[in-house]
Parts: C-alpha cells; structure tokens; sequence
C-alpha cells in the first residue's frame, strides 16, 4: 500500500475515534443532567475499543508538501484554543507587512528612476535589456506561483508584485528607452500584463495582486501617452478598467475595492486635466466625471458612493471655474441628487451632497457677478437650513445645521470684499437672526436643538468683534486664553469652562491656518525658527498639549493631541519651506520644497513611531503609522510626476530606508508589541 494511502486512513481512523469519543462524553452529559431533573437517564453506549485504541497516525517526511488543513482532525474546543497560534494585531501587520511591501515598491520604483538616469547617461546599452527584463519577470511569475502552492502566500505575493512590476518595466523600456516597440504594440503589452494580473489574483484569491495589477493598469496610458491626447479613448479605457476591477472585486469578494478603483480614477482624471484639459474639452471632461460619479454612487458601498459625491464636485468645480451659464445647473444637479437620494433613507450621501455644494462654490470663480453669486449661497444656505431641520433630531444633521452658516459666511466673506466691506456686520447680524428667527419656530423642540439654534445665534451676534481684528498676537492670547480655561474647567470640575476652551482653541486653528500662516510674503522677510509666525505656532502646540495633559475626558484630550500635532507639523512645513526657499535657486525652490517636505513628514513618523514602541504608547505608533501612509500617498500621487530626476531619486530613496526602518522596529519589537495589545484580554 502506498504511504500517502495509509496516512490518508490514519487520518480516518482518528476522525472516527475522536468522533465516538465525543458522541460518548455527550451522551454522558446528557444522563447526568436529566438525573439531576428527576428525569430518566438514558442508557450512555460504550465506546467502541477498537476506536479508543487507534494507532497514532503515521507522519510521512514529506518536506515539499503544503501543511495540510485541520479540519479533518475533530479535537476538544479546550485543545484547539491551546495549539492555535493567536491573530496577528493590526498593528503589526501593517509594520510588518503593509509597510515591508510599501518600502520595497519605493526602492524599486527610487531603482527605476536611477536606470532611467543611467540611460539617459550613456551608462546602460539597449541591446539584450528587454528581453533579460521579460525573462526575469516572467521566472519571478513562475516561482511566485511555485512558492504559492507550497503555502508561502506572503512571499508568493510579494514575488507575483515583483515580476508584474518587472515586466510592466521592461515594456515601458522598450518603449520609452530604447524605442525598440511602437506605442499600440507597447499599450498592448502591458494591457496584457494588467489582464495577466487580474487571472493570477482570482487564481490565487489574492486582492493585492488585484491591486498591483490594476496600478499597472492605470499607470499604463500615462506612460504611454506622451503628448498626445486622445481624451475619449483615454476614458473609454479607465472606464472599462474600473469597471472590470470592480467586477473582479465582487467575484473575488474583497472589501474595499471600490475606494481603491475610484482614488485610482480620480487620480488618472487629475492627471489628464493638469497636463491636458482645455476650455474646448469641458463637455468630455464632464461628461466622463459625471459618468464615474454614476458608477460608483450606485455600488453598494456607501462609502464609495458619498467619494464619488465629492469627488463629482470637484471635477466640476475644476471645469467650470470660470463663469459660466452651465456651472448654476450642474451645481444644483448634483445637490439635488444628493439630497433625492438621503430623502430615499440613503443618509450616507446627504452630508456628501452637502459638502459638494460648498467644494464646487469654493473652487468656481464669481467673476464681476458678485450679487447674483451672494443669491445664489444665500438660497443655498436657506435650503440646507430648513432641510437639516426637517431631519432634526439627528446627530449629524445638528452638526450640519452649525456647519451650514459657517460654510456661507466663509464665502460671503469674501463676496463682500469686492466693494461691500461695510456690510459684513450686517450680514453676520442677519445670520444671528436667521437662527434666532428658527429657535423661536422651533422653541417646543428637543432642548438639544433650541440649543443649538440659540448658540449659533449667539455666535454669530459676537463674532463681528474678533473678526475686525489682525494680528499674531491675538492668536497668541487665543491659545493662552483657551488653555487657561481648559485648566479652570478640570481644577473645578465645571465642563462648560472646558467647552468654551475648546471653542477658543477653533478659534485658534483658524487663525492658524487662514491667517497666521501667510503674514511673511517671502523667505527672506524672516529669520528662521526665532520669528513671529512659529513662536505663535509654539504657543499654541504648547498650550493645546497642556490642555490634552489637564483634561479627563477621552474625546476632548484625544482632539487637543491631534491638534497639538497638526500644528506643529504645519509650523515645521512652514520653516521648511524657508529654508528651501533661501538655499535652493529659483527654479529648483518648489521641488526642493516638495522633497524636503515628504523628508520631514517621514522623518516626523518615524519619531512618532520610535516613542510609542519605546514608551508602548499605542496612538503614536498609529498616528506614525498614519503619517507614514500619508507620506507615501503624496509621493506616489503628487512627488512623483512634479519633482526633478534628482529629487525623485533622494525622495524615494530615503522614503523607503525610513520605511524599512519603521518595518524593522516593528520586528525588533514585535513580541512586546503584540503583548500589549494581548495584556488587556488577560486581565
């Protein structure tokens, strides 16, 4: 008898034993319980003793074979929680893993930029570079799928990315460097690839390989165009790519498909308008935005649809940022959608709708027409408001409702500084009465929303003082003033001071922002570091770290950190971006800046990172973790198609030493890591 054939019987023969043996404990059980209930107990058959003396089962020293599954093998529930080995925290395995595969597409793409330069240098010669290429992609397939079937699924991935990224290269080379294939025999070549991909990730069931296959997919027509332009060919084909990695991630059952086809959407969409778009191509820029925006919002996932909201504002705003007669009708279309669709009890897409709104205002330019524009946001704002408080009481249509004016005294603001300064006053007056006029119509309400009315009544009555007001120190005294009160607030134990804390340190992060930011024109109008701007900065982060220290609360102290953070990062960006504009020249200075910029993210993660293992401070190591993914993002979204050949090269190289750092924390730390996060479930 074969060996295979007797360890298949082994394994039998213990499933039956193992199967008798739990019958006879059950039974045995069962008698027990109905004694207790007065009830007669049922007669408990024996175990067979020809099961309950089974040999072990034979172990054959197959080394090549794949571990097998243990379902045929029946145990106690008490043994398999003791022999299964504990899920792997997210944590880690995002710093093993996800960041592992990040750091190793940065250095390969940091190496093909190099071999880009060494082309370009004379250093590389055309012959025979192809097809080493091809052939070296198409062993890395062919191991990739040997390491799969011997169940080494992590490295089979990372070989399958590796040789689809080798071949997308190669095409290009032959194409791009070497001119040795003609643009339709090249496009077809890595069409092919992408296809190849989309099979291997059904095969394997592998939603990464999905992923790198359909990048390749989307980079393809990039690399290929050139300066021509062909925009209804161009998104023909992003339209059948999304909907075919759509397709492939129901078929395949993968979460999260949909917002990795759409950000690669928009990001194709973004690039085709940057380097092509004219006024002449408005009709097929819409025409294909909206018909993106129609894909996805009727997917089932809700979060992909309020994206593709949003992102249908945008491209419209982008289009039609001049004036224009069609921009009114598009604009409201797409709110009525919006707001069609949340009346159907689809709520996800109202504050979708909502925010479009404002985005597509934002971004188009009044023009002369600054009257009918301010009809126009006042009309808006008016129907926004009674909507909201028709949802009312709603958590997030009471955060709408506070939302709304702020959003349209934002713009109007701003109408009014073309020639109608001195009725800024009494548009905030008009607000105020607005909401007072609403708290009065709605005073037999729920408390929570008459005081909401009231509040931003009393806000906007208020606010025509601090907005005649300029300058840094205001800010300065802002911050002192906010942290003093979030301290009053946890001395005494009075949460109102605390709130009104909190909403001086709002305060705060829009004069940040909006204001504080921008008073130095030019680098060289400031000494760096010991200058009015980032020692308003300081106080605030100060101030806004001690609030998180003072306060108690778990949602208010995590908001004041994060703010703390995000407005250190900005002050460091900010000095940065001096010192790049002093050094770099003139030409260099915005590439410079970008490096520099993603340099400092990236370092700042890894500061984040290394305290929170080092401290065992979870929200650092996730908020490194955040920063870090945001870093790669920008490189490969924006860095990458705007930084010089040299800049490119430092960005993506030191980019992906940090990220092989981070990975290598993670595994340096990973037993104390995942003890953490263990430590709790024991307790």
């Amino acid at each position: 008898m074969p060996d295979i054939e007797r360890y298949r019987i082994d394994i039998m023969s213990r499933t039956l034993g193992e199967l008798l043996r739990r019958q006879a404990a059950t039974e045995e059980r069962l008698g027990r319980i109905e004694t207790r209930l007065g009830m007669e107990p049922a007669a408990v058959p024996a175990a067979a003793p020809e099961a309950q003396a089974a040999a072990p089962p034979v172990r054959l020293p197959v080394e090549d074979e794949p571990a097998r599954p243990a379902s045929p093998s029946v145990t106690p529930s008490r043994t398999v929680s003791a022999t299964v080995t504990p899920s792997r925290p997210l944590e880690t395995s995002m710093g093993l893993t996800w960041l592992n595969r990040a750091g190793v597409m940065t250095l390969v793409l940091g190496a093909a930029f190099f071999f880009k330069y060494a082309v370009d240098n004379g250093w590389i010669g055309e012959s025979g570079r192809v097809a080493l290429g091809v052939l070296a992609g198409l062993s890395a397939l062919a191991v990739a799928d040997r390491t799969w079937k011997r169940g080494h699924r992590i490295y089979a991935q990372g070989l399958c990315g590796a040789g689809t990224g080798i071949l997308y290269l190669s095409f290009y080379a032959a194409f791009g460097f070497y001119h040795l294939l003609g643009n339709g025999v090249s496009f077809a070549l890595m069409t092919a690839v992408t296809a190849a991909a989309g099979g291997l990730a059904l095969r394997y069931g592998s939603q990464a390989i999905l992923v790198l296959g359909l990048l390749g997919g989307y980079a393809t027509p990039v690399l290929l165009s050139g300066r021509e332009d062909h925009p209804w060919f161009f998104f023909s084909y992003v339209l059948l790519l999304t909907a075919c990695g759509l397709a492939a991630g129901r078929r395949g059952r993968w979460r999260g498909q949909e917002l990795l086809t759409l950000a690669a959407t928009a990001v194709l969409w973004s690039i085709w308008y940057s380097g092509q778009f004219g006024p002449e191509k408005r009709f097929v820029a819409t025409f294909f935005a909206l018909l993106y925006y129609g894909l996805f919002v009727s997917r089932n996932n809700r979060i992909a649809a309020a994206a593709a909201q949003v992102l249908a504002a945008v491209a419209l705003a982008l289009v039609w940022q001049r004036p224009h007669a069609a921009y009114p009708p598009l604009s409201l279309a797409l709110v009525l959608t919006g707001l069609a669709a949340a009346l159907r009890r689809w709520n996800h897409l109202a504050p979708a709708a909502f925010l479009a709104f404002w985005i597509l205002w934002t971004g188009w330019h009044p023009g002369p027409h600054a009257g009918i524009s301010f009809v126009w946001l006042t009309a808006a704002f008016l129907i926004f408001l009674v909507w909201f408080l028709r949802r009312l009481p709603h958590a997030a249509a009471l955060f709408l409702t506070a939302l709304n004016p702020a959003l349209y005294f934002a713009l109007c603001y701003d109408l009014l500084a073309r020639g109608y300064v001195d009725y800024r006053g009494l548009l905030t007056a008009a607000i105020a009465g607005v909401y007072l006029a609403a708290a009065y119509r709605l005073r037999n309400r729920d408390g929570l929303t008459l005081a909401l009315l009231l509040g931003m009544s009393i806000c906007f009555a208020t606010l025509a003082i601090p907005i005649q007001f300029s300058g840094y120190r205001i800010t300065m005294a802002w911050a002192l003033e906010a942290g003093a009160l979030v301290w009053i607030g946890a001395r005494t134990g009075q949460p109102r001071a605390g709130l009104a804390g909190l909403a001086v340190f709002a305060a705060v992060l829009l004069r940040l922002q909006f204001l504080d930011a921008w008073i130095f024109p030019s680098a060289s109008s400031y000494s760096l570091v010991w200058n009015a701007r980032f020692l308003t900065f300081l106080t605030a982060v100060v101030s806004l770290w001690l609030s998180a220290w003072w306060t108690r609360t778990t949602g208010p102290r995590l908001g004041l950190y994060l703010a703390g953070h995000y407005a250190m990062l900005w002050a460091l960006i900010l000095e940065t971006l001096g010192v790049c504009g002093r050094l770099a020249p003139a030409d260099m200075a915005a590439s410079a800046g970008r490096t520099a910029v993603s340099i400092l993210l990236a370092a700042y993660a890894v500061v984040l990172i290394s305290t929170g293992v080092l401290s065992g401070r979870v929200l650092n190591r996730w908020l490194g973790l955040g920063l870090m993914a945001l870093v790669v993002l920008k490189l490969y979204l924006s860095d990458v198609w705007m930084l010089s050949r040299t800049d490119r090269i430092w960005a993506f190289g030191v980019l992906g030493v940090l990220l092989l750092l981070v990975s290598f924390l993670y595994s340096r730390y990973r037993g104390s890591i995942e003890g953490w996060w263990r430590q709790p479930a024991v307790k």
